[in-house]
């Protein structure tokens, strides 16, 4: 794989903490393939850091969320995280996301979200479409949305694609065949990143073309150009919302900030190759390694990215860029 040395990673002035890999939910669109078999869980002091690198590199708190899978499994460690953000030199966190599984009782969603003002977060980010709402249903939504208006104020809370909540159709409820139908639809209208779960699950509702012609530009913009990072429960840091390719590891001895500072691209040629010639390029370096094109085709550069990645990894090469190994072996 080809190094371009004049390649460097833009400041990074926004960044989201994964803190955890656990859901009630197991959406079929999740690029983090959370689910109720995630163990892994941010530690406060670990975010306690993150936060502390963050500060250290001038982010400003609007910049800064916390996500998961769903980091309301766990309120206490939630909570400490947020307040942390403080205590680290920040303004606080710009927002909080959530499916509101746990939105079941107003007073009790009230206080949690009173509480979690008073830590800090400015906003409530809610996750609301049909593939959320095959498992969380849609009154939780509603009720955790009227909650944060009263509580938070208007510009406390967002919901993603809360039209669709205004006429939902009972996704639980509906036959496999009626659920693929809907997603199908839904996917038209809203592309989602073809990456892991996405990939496996949603990939054959989408239109596909073959490998060769895909287009051939490099990712630079979403790899080394994003100015934003997420960083999972273990430390591994991804660039931008490119899930299961990291730039290395945010731990005490190594903090993020000099992590960051640190990073040149020959230090990881695969990154490195996806930057200068994308998918297609990383395509024809694994075919060293075993890896053939689809017949069928791919729903884009990122659905190939993700195949290839995982062949890599199942094929014992996958090297150090390409973490953590569950993401890759789960399917």
């Amino acid at each position: 794989m080809s190094v371009m040395p004049q390649q460097h990673l833009a400041p990074v002035t926004a960044a989201g903490l994964l803190a955890t890999d656990w859901c009630p939910a197991q959406c079929r669109h999740c690029y983090e393939s959370a689910g109720p078999g995630g163990t892994r869980w941010m530690t406060v002091d670990a975010a306690a850091g993150h936060l502390a690198a963050l500060a250290r590199l001038g982010a400003a708190a609007e910049g800064i969320h916390i996500g998961g899978g769903e980091p309301f499994g766990d309120f206490d460690r939630l909570l400490a995280i947020v307040r942390a953000a403080r205590q680290a030199g920040l303004a606080g966190i710009g927002y909080v996301e959530t499916n509101a599984f746990w939105a079941t009782d107003a007073d009790d969603v009230r206080r949690r979200l009173a509480a979690l003002a008073q830590a800090g977060m400015m906003q409530i980010s809610i996750s609301a479409d049909p593939y959320h709402q095959e498992f969380v249903p849609p009154e939780r939504v509603r009720l955790l949305y009227e909650a944060a208006r009263d509580v938070l104020g208007p510009a406390g809370v967002r919901a993603r694609r809360w039209k669709w909540l205004h006429a939902p159709r009972d996704v639980a409820a509906m036959p496999e065949h009626g659920r693929m139908e809907l997603f199908r639809e839904f996917l038209a209208r809203y592309p989602e990143r073809m990456t892991s779960r996405c990939a496996e699950r949603l990939s054959a509702l989408a239109e596909r073309v073959p490998a060769d012609a895909l287009p051939a530009d490099g990712c630079r913009a979403a790899l080394l150009e994003a100015g934003h990072v997420h960083i999972d429960p273990d430390g591994w840091v991804y660039p931008g919302t490119c899930a299961g390719i990291v730039l290395g590891r945010a731990a005490p001895e190594q903090p993020l900030d000099r992590l960051l500072a640190a990073w040149h691209p020959a230090d990881s040629p695969l990154v490195a190759a996806l930057a200068e010639g994308g998918p297609r390029r990383l395509a024809q370096a694994a075919a060293g390694h075993g890896f053939a094109p689809d017949a069928a085709g791919y729903a884009g550069k990122c659905h190939l990215c993700w195949r290839v990645r995982r062949h890599l990894v199942r094929a014992g090469a996958g090297g150090p860029a390409l973490q953590p190994p569950q993401l890759y072996l789960t399917f």
